[in-house]
């Protein structure tokens, strides 16, 4: 009976899988020592003993206590999971306690949510797939998780804004949605495309531990390690791998992309919008009640430029040149008005005179019929 591998199938999400196994391992090595290639074999002894659990439970917390609060309690959860699947059920008290000693209910690692000339920094330091994959997370506000499953066919980059189709096996969830990605990432997108397939007939031929698939319909063909990778190398490279000085991790790091779309596009839209496009559960369904698509496409349109990167010096030195033309039109504006006035001015000066010489014309030439109606009985 494969204990381990059946309670994994009941995951879609590969990332889940992958915690939940090392969780296991971890667990078992607790209690046996030994690597995760004997998993199944721990599991099948395990149950076929009679184990105190809880003295194993407690063990096995001793060995994770110094992981992050987040980390420890997601690992006493999947423990716990697993033996309720197997049917062993302890004492609601009992977990109770031990969630009381686990300290803390935050991540220990200060993140930093980089500026879009930071991230431009890092990303400039990246590959063309790179460059792609996490422009495509900054602006979308997807999980890396569900950014490298993506299909060929989930992506549209000729709609306005380009949309992604996040399909249900993709989410932690289970259920499907809707995102977007700027019109930048959608750019990046298609030069990738130009050389993917070289690039996976150049990763199938280098590949020689793990059987790499030529037809592989992935948008982003390679695994979360090589991206990570990507990642920390471009990190190097930026000057922008500083590590948290307690938990040693780098405090930008691929998950900070959510938070930069959270932050960037939830100061311009609707937060429920935003939270809706990025996945949060509690925010999915009374967002799709109320809004339709084009709705939420405007929305997203009305956001972009906050989570644009390369572009944002150009519309910048854009806007700077708008209110420069802007100041100079004023300026002319002004002259004219000014010019126009003056112009006025001298047209009433103008008739002004025009009538006082039209009135010494009249009193001259009343002169001169006085003067020669006097001379007229004379020449007679």
């Amino acid at each position: 009976m494969a204990r381990v591998e059946n309670f994994l199938k009941t995951f879609s999400s590969p990332s889940t899988v992958r915690v939940y196994r090392w969780v296991l391992a971890e667990f078992f090595k607790s209690v046996y020592g030994g690597d995760e290639g004997r998993l199944e074999e721990h599991a099948e002894r395990y149950f076929m003993e009679q184990r105190n659990f809880e003295d194993d439970i407690l063990s096995f917390l001793a060995a994770v206590k110094d992981k992050p609060p987040k980390t420890v309690k997601l690992a006493l959860s999947t423990v716990r999971t697993f033996l309720v699947e197997n049917d062993v059920e302890l004492p609601e008290k009992f977990w109770r306690r031990l969630r009381r000693r686990v300290k803390g209910a935050r991540a220990l690692t200060m993140d930093k949510v980089p500026s879009n000339a930071e991230l431009r920094q890092i990303i400039m330091h990246m590959p063309i797939h790179g460059k792609a994959l996490f422009l495509a997370l900054a602006s979308s506000g997807m999980r890396i998780g569900e950014c490298l499953q993506l299909k060929l066919g989930d992506i549209d980059l000729e709609a306005d804004p380009p949309r992604v189709n996040i399909r249900g096996e993709y989410t932690k969830t289970g259920n499907p949605r809707v995102a977007f990605i700027s019109r930048e990432a959608a750019e990046a997108l298609r030069e990738w495309l130009k050389v993917r397939s070289q690039y996976l007939l150049s990763a199938a031929g280098k590949s020689h531990r793990y059987a790499k698939a030529k037809d592989d319909q992935r948008l982003f063909p390679f695994e979360n390690v090589t991206a990570y990778m990507v990642w920390r190398n471009a990190l190097k490279k930026s000057g922008y791998q500083g590590r948290d000085a307690s938990t040693k991790r780098h405090v930008v790091h691929p998950h900070v992309l959510r938070k930069f779309f959270r932050t960037k596009m939830g100061s311009v839209i609707p937060v429920d919008v935003t939270e809706a496009i990025m996945g949060h559960e509690g925010y999915l369904t009374e967002v799709y009640r109320r809004y339709s698509l084009e709705d939420l496409a405007r929305f997203y349109r009305q956001g972009e430029a906050s989570v644009t990167v390369f572009a944002l010096e150009d519309v910048s030195r854009l806007h700077e040149e708008l209110q420069q033309q802007r100041e100079q039109l004023q300026a002319i504006v002004n002259g004219l008005a000014r010019e126009n006035m003056e112009l006025r001015e001298r047209v009433k000066t103008v008739e002004k005179e025009i009538v006082e010489l039209k009135r010494a014309f009249e009193e001259l030439r009343e002169t001169h019929l006085k003067a020669t109606s006097k001379l007229a009985p004379d020449a007679s």
